[in-house]
Order: C-alpha cells, then structure tokens, then sequence
C-alpha cells in the first residue's frame, strides 16, 4: 500500500495498522517509525516497552548509545510511561544507574549475571515496584544480614529469581514468607552442592511458608557432562514436592535474555507447563 493512500485512510484506522505491526514484529518497529512523526509517536510506545541493553557486540552497543542518547533528548516521564520490561546486562555500573533513574515505571526488571552493590542499594531505595525481578542476589543482604524483602521494592513481586550459592539462599529461607503476592520463585545456583543439600529444611521452609506459591524453579548450574549423566534428574528426583521444577542451566546470556522476545523460552511458561502436566 502506497504511501498516499495510506494518508486517506481514517486516522484512527490508520494509527491502528501501524501500531498492530509494531507489535506484530518489533524489529520492523525501528523502520516504521521512520515513515512520518506521528507513526513514531504511534510505534514508540511499543519499541520502548520492552528493552535489553547488553554488551555483547556491535549491534548491541549500538542500541545501548541509542538509548543513552534517547535520555538526554526524551523527558524521563517518556521512559517512566513507556518502559516496563528492562534487561541490563553487562554494561558499565555507571549506565545502569542513568538507565534506572528515568525508568521508574518498571513491571519486569531483570540484572544478569552480576548486579553491583550500587545498582542493588539503587533499586531498593527506589520507587520502582515491580512484579517480576531478577538479580544476582549478593549484595540483598546488608552487613551479612539476611535481605529485608518486607520492603516496598518487594510488596508487588509475583515472580522472583535470585542468584547465588545454594548455602546463602536457604540461609534465607524464612525471610521469603515475607513476600506477599509470590507466586513464582526461581533460585539459580551452583557448586557447591548436592542432592541431599537440596532436598532441604531451607527449601520445605520455602515451600510451606510462601502461602501462595505455584512454581519454584531450582536452576542448577551444571556442565554438559552432568547434564549428560542426569544429575539434573538425581536432584528432581530428590525432592517431592509437585511444584518444584529442576533444570539444567548453562550460564549463558543468548539462553537467559531469549525469553523476553521468545514466549516458548520463557522460564516461568515452561515450568508452568510441566507443573500443569502433573
């Protein structure tokens, strides 16, 4: 369809055919907003609601300059709107936090593999209340006590994932009871560790205490050895409880980030489906 004739379609039909192809095929979004100014202002909500920024490449430090280019000329109540899935992975601490100041509005907040103590002290003090975060989870915990998940950060969390040694986190085993809407918990992990470690006091603590709990992932960071000789299996095996979901996991950011864009690897429809199938 030619570009005139698209100037004579009614303009409410007109901004619905852009808006359904951005969201049918994000990557076409950037060439659409292109076409006219109010295309972009249509087409932008739907680029921005769902971001990664990642070093990794040209391609990636080409779209994280782009973004931290966008803050500079966007107002931060743009971002606060708009963006509400952010994935940071493996840029400087310094980005991190210019990125989270103007994106306040977050839902889904996902740090991979590392959050810095700064970026993690940022986050908690902060406004933003999201149902879904993922982080590495050393630095939760302040003084060597265990993290405080009855504060405000935490209140909204449906789905959480947290990294780190298999000791530290059933170390805080109790303080997950403290997370009122948790439906989803994913704990990932690796060496040390074993079977019988897993099948736990902490981890049944987990499950009777977290009163509205489905699914609880158990992410074990295993090499393709293991995998092949099914210790994976040796610890689902381990453990009886119908909710608890063991994978395999290779610490791998394609693997990690392809659930955003990907429905079908997405980790929490996964374990969904293999809970729902028992």
């Amino acid at each position: 369809m030619s570009f005139t004739s698209m100037s004579a379609l009614p303009f409410e039909l007109e901004q619905d055919i852009f808006e359904n192809a951005a969201n049918s095929d994000r990557r076409s979004a950037l060439s659409l907003a292109l076409v006219a100014r109010r295309v972009q202002f249509w087409v932008e909500p739907v680029i921005y609601n769902c971001v990664a920024l990642q070093y990794g490449g040209s391609e990636s430090a080409r779209v994280l300059e782009g973004f931290i280019s966008a803050t500079k000329t966007k107002p931060a109540s743009f971002f606060a709107r708009y963006v509400k899935t952010l994935l940071l992975s493996d840029i400087p601490t310094c980005f991190m936090m210019e990125i989270l100041a103007v994106c306040t509005g977050l839902t889904d907040l996902r740090v991979w593999p590392y959050t810095p103590s700064p970026v993690t002290q940022f986050v908690v003090a902060s406004s933003i209340r999201p149902t879904h975060l993922y982080f590495s989870a050393e630095h939760l915990a302040a003084h060597g006590r265990p993290p405080n998940f009855s504060l405000p950060l935490f209140q909204e969390l449906t789905h959480l994932e947290l990294h780190d040694t298999w000791g530290q986190l059933m170390a805080w085993a109790p303080n997950f009871a403290m997370l009122p809407q948790l439906t989803h918990l994913a704990l990932a992990f690796g060496f040390p560790f074993s079977c019988g470690s897993i099948a736990s006091y902490g981890l049944s603590t987990i499950l009777a205490n977290c009163s509205k709990l489905k699914v609880c992932v158990l992410r074990c960071m295993l090499s393709e050895d293991e995998l092949r000789f099914g210790q994976d299996t040796a610890i689902a095996n381990s453990i009886v409880d119908p909710r608890v979901v063991v994978v395999g996991w290779r610490r791998s950011q394609a693997r990690w980030a392809g659930g955003l864009w990907n429905e079908k690897a997405n980790l929490w429809n996964q374990a969904n489906a293999i809970v729902a199938a028992r």
